[in-house]
Formats: structure tokens, sequence, C-alpha cells
């Protein structure tokens, strides 16, 4: 596709299509866009995907496109490339560009004040609505979204908010503090970015005012930068769960020295783990000589009560991220897991246990492999609850290695259980 073709196309697709090429060879065709085209298809990327395209441009071209880029968008693209190369954008930008990214690249990228765009109307609550209306006309083309008018005192602090309709059917004379809305929702610039979205989420926000200590106003957090953070962050948890570290800036289309650096640590470590259950296997030598048909039911055990974890983990991780559980609450998951695990387990169990009997004609391997089959389960539904809330409670990311270290869990009891028993019970 050439660069005619891509510039007829919408911003998005244009980035979608930079995507399967070289970072050189995107490079090339960014530059033969009009320069207002390729900020807008820059925006539309990540900026982990983003930032290896901008830097092969030249200067000049850099420094363009981020005076082109709305602030937030402008941050999060300099937040992704090396500090000297920020630096030398920042010297090549216009000085009202300059003082906006320098001021926003004080905070940092996962808190609301390095998610907000300064661009934000504001106007006295003294100023009458006709007066409002004629500034949102002049204003419109230079803001990046106006749902909301916010108003503020003498002092710059937030005083109420507007949405636009109510100014177009307000009486035309009235000032802004007489029909403002008092009660107005904000964030400080350090409140984390994915609380900032759980507000959006709960509330049904189209934008949400970010202010510093004496409640001036500092920029707005809109709808789309939200959209943004959920996908980011659901992508970057979905890739760590399966153990890929540095997940975004990892894709299908990461060059294979990279992909490699960043998965192979979390294989070695799984390795590991599982050694832990080749001892436990190793204990029981004896007796898996005398019942080999114990081999053929290892597997089965292990494997549901990895499963069953695994969506107990799964379930912990998600309420972990939305805030719908903590560690106080850690009580109440871990009894209904348990009871769960033992349900699931006898359900499970009862049916496998047939299935062995059938199979090898032992009333004893049959009641052995049932009742590993239930004592599975249950472990794996209080790991499935303890080893996220637990990770969490010493400072670590849930989703980066709770599933490796459920999988050891869930193995190592399987083969405990079922070796174990068959040992205690048959040899």
């Amino acid at each position: 596709m050439n660069e005619e073709t891509l510039s007829d196309l919408h911003p998005a697709e244009a980035g979608l299509e930079l995507l399967n090429l070289s970072k050189e060879e995107a490079a090339e065709k960014v530059r033969d866009f009009d320069l207002d085209f390729a900020a807008e298809t820059l925006e539309a990327l990540d900026p982990w995907q983003s930032s290896g395209i901008f830097l092969e441009l030249p200067q000049q071209t850099r420094a363009r496109l981020i005076e082109r880029m709305h602030p937030d968008d402008s941050v999060d693209l300099l937040q992704e490339i090396p500090e000297e190369e920020g630096e030398k954008v920042l010297d090549f930008v216009d000085d009202l560009t300059r003082r906006r990214l320098t001021s926003l690249l004080e905070y940092p990228e996962d808190t609301a004040g390095g998610t907000m765009s300064p661009e934000v109307l504001s106007l006295p609550e003294r100023m009458s609505v006709r007066s409002a209306t004629e500034e949102l006309r002049r204003e419109e083309k230079q803001l990046e979204e106006i749902n909301y008018v916010y108003v503020t005192d003498e002092e710059d602090r937030l005083t109420g908010v507007l949405p636009l309709r109510d100014i177009a059917f307000r009486d035309p004379d009235l000032q802004l503090r007489e029909v403002m809305k008092e009660e107005v929702k904000s964030v400080r610039p350090e409140f984390d970015r994915e609380k900032v979205a759980r507000l959006f989420d709960r509330y049904d926000y189209l934008a949400l005012p970010v202010v510093d200590e004496a409640g001036c106003l500092l920029g707005i957090i809109t709808v789309d930068d939200v959209i943004d953070i959920l996908r980011q962050e659901n992508t970057e948890d979905m890739l760590e769960m399966v153990g890929i570290s540095e997940a975004r800036e990892e894709s299908i289309w990461t060059p294979w020295n990279i992909s490699m650096k960043h998965r192979l640590p979390w294989l070695v470590i799984n390795l590991g783990t599982a050694l832990l259950a080749a001892i436990v296997v190793s204990l029981f030598k004896r007796t898996i000589a005398r019942f080999a048909i114990l081999a053929v039911f290892m597997p089965v055990i292990a494997g549901q009560g990895g499963n069953s974890g695994s969506q107990t983990v799964a379930l912990l991780v998600r309420g972990i991220a939305l805030g719908e559980i903590d560690w106080e609450q850690g009580a109440r998951a871990l009894a209904k897991e348990s009871v769960l695990g033992l349900l699931h387990g006898v359900s499970i169990g009862f049916i496998v246990g047939l299935i062995a009997y059938f199979w090898n004609g032992s009333l004893e391997i049959a009641l052995i492999v049932g009742a590993s089959m239930v004592l599975s389960m249950v472990v794996a539904g209080i790991a499935g609850v303890a080893i996220p809330l637990g990770l969490k409670k010493v400072g670590l990311d849930p989703a980066l290695s709770a599933n490796i270290w459920m999988t050891t869990v869930t193995d190592v009891a399987g083969f405990f259980f079922l070796l174990g028993l068959a040992a205690w019970f048959l040899v």
C-alpha cells in the first residue's frame, strides 16, 4: 500500500498499516504524510508502538508532530523514549508546548496528572451565559473535547460545572454561578489512573477535572483517555498472567530476540517450579512401579486442580484490579472458594473414580483417585484466593506470576495426594 492510499485512510487504520512495516519503513511513510494527519496517526497507536517510529524521524519533524498532538498524547509518547531524546525534542518545540509538556512530565505516567490534558475550558463564575456561549465558539477548535464547562472563582479554584446542554437552554443574562452545578467530582494529580477509570465506569462520566491541593483546575481526563487506560491495563494483565514480562512492549510482530528476552526468564522460573512436582513424584517411585495405573491418572488430577485454580485466580485478579476485593475481604472469598472446591471435587471425583474402577477393576484405586481429586480441588480453591491476595499484600502484581505459582501448587498437591494415599493404603 503506497503513502497516497494510506493518507486516504482514517488515522487509526493508517496506524495499523504502519505496524505491518519495519520502523524505518513506517517512519518513511510518516514523513510523507501531512503533519496533522501524521500526528493523528501516531495518536491512534499505543505510545510504545508509536515511539519506535517516532525515533526514526528527523528532529525537526519530531518537534512539529509533538506540537500538533494533544498534550496528553505527546507526554505519553515522550515517556516512552529515552530521556535524552525527549529533552532534544523539547528544545525544538515552541515555548507554549514546552511549558505544557514540562509541567505534565513531572507526574508519573500511571497517575491522573500523567494522563490529563491541560486543554480544558474554564470560565469565571461571574461571566454571563451569553458571554460563555461566545467564548465556546472561539475556543471550539483549540480544545480536545468539550462536554462540560468548568466554572472557577477569582482565584482559579474549581467551584462548579455546566454541561453544554445547560448553557444552550439557560437565560443568556444569567451568570454562570447562578446556573452551574456546585457538586463537581474531581481528582488530584497523584490519583492512580486505574482508579480514575473505575470512576468513569461507575458514574458514566464523559470527563473528569484534575485539581491541585488548593482546588485550582489543572486539566481534564476524557473518556477516550480512559478507554486507552483500560485497554493497556487489560492487555498487560492478560499477558503477564501467562508470564510475558514487559508485556506492553511486546506484540505478535515483536522481533524474536526481544520476545525471547521478555519470555525466557519466566519460562526458567516455571521450569524450577515444575521440578518441585517432579521431586514429589520421585519420592513415590516404588508406588508407581507397583501400581502403574496411577501414572495414568496423575495428569488428570493435577490438570483438573490447575484448571479449577486458574478460574479462581482469574476472578481474584480481576476483582483486585477493579477494587472489588482486598485483604480484609479475603476470608469471605477463601470460605466461598473452599466450599466450591469441595463441591467440584466431589462431583468430578465421583466421575473419575467410576472411570478408574471400570478401567482397572480395583475399588481401592477408584477410591484413592476420587479422594485425591476432592483434596486437590479444595487446595486449588484455597490457593486460587491465597496466592493473588498474598502477592498483592507483599506489593507484587498478582497478574504477573499468580498462574505460575498456582500451577506449582496444584501439580505438587495433586501428585502428593494421589501417590501419598496410594502409598499409605496399598503399599
